[in-house]
């Protein structure tokens, strides 16, 4: 019990700091009306982290740590975290991430 309170904690403190990289990144660039695109959609993915047996008490915060960090550079940031148990054992973790996109541009008829 302990563990898993110690992954959702991890994953929860970790996902500011992805967020505040972000929001840094963002302001470095340049906007102008003409060519800033409207942000108002969202696009979501979910993904499975598997979790070995070999490695449920000594890697598995590691490979959510590096899997946080990989879609954080893709411009994703931890939307939700479903811990998966299948008999009573620890079997992975569902990661939803969410981003910002461009809406998609209705054509006029």
């Amino acid at each position: 019990m302990r563990f898993l309170l110690a992954i959702s904690l991890a994953a929860f403190i970790y996902t500011p700091v992805i967020s505040a990289q972000e929001a840094e990144a963002v302001e470095a660039i340049p906007k102008t009306p003409e060519t800033e695109p409207t942000l108002d959609c969202e696009e979501a993915i979910t993904v499975f982290q598997d979790v070995s047996r070999f490695g449920r008490k000594k890697r598995a915060a590691e490979n959510m740590t590096k899997q946080h960090a990989e879609m954080a550079l893709e411009g994703w940031r931890l939307a939700d975290m479903e811990i998966y148990i299948e008999n009573g054992d620890l079997e992975g973790f569902f990661l939803s991430y969410i981003r910002a996109v461009a809406c998609p541009v209705e054509a006029e008829n």
